[in-house]
């Protein structure tokens, strides 16, 4: 089994928004790394994953950890988290600003 992640050090931060998880990933989702070290700083989101991997009624109950609603997630988009409406046209590489509809 995988995990969606870990926290190596204090105030580690992961979401997962909108993306297809399968079923190799352990139904608690994420993984202690070295005790509790790290579970009261971290932030690990999820936002409307889907697939045999994203179902979240096992999954962890640390302090941090949170099922996002969609103004939570707006917060980690491309257009708010790196302003990539901005800059990513440029390159000619396909992005989804936002959330998907």
């Amino acid at each position: 089994m995988n995990y969606l992640g870990r926290p190596w050090k204090d105030y580690s931060r992961t979401v997962y928004m909108q993306s297809y998880i399968g079923s190799f990933i352990n139904p608690v989702g994420w993984l202690e790394w070295n005790g509790t070290k790290g579970l009261d700083t971290l932030y690990y989101g999820e936002y409307e994953n889907y697939g045999p991997g994203a179902n979240t009624s096992m999954r962890v109950q640390w302090p941090g950890y949170s099922l996002m609603n969609a103004s939570e997630a707006f917060n980690f988009t491309v257009y708010n988290l790196t302003m990539g409406d901005t800059w990513l046209p440029d390159t000619s590489i396909p992005f989804s600003a936002g959330l998907l509809q």
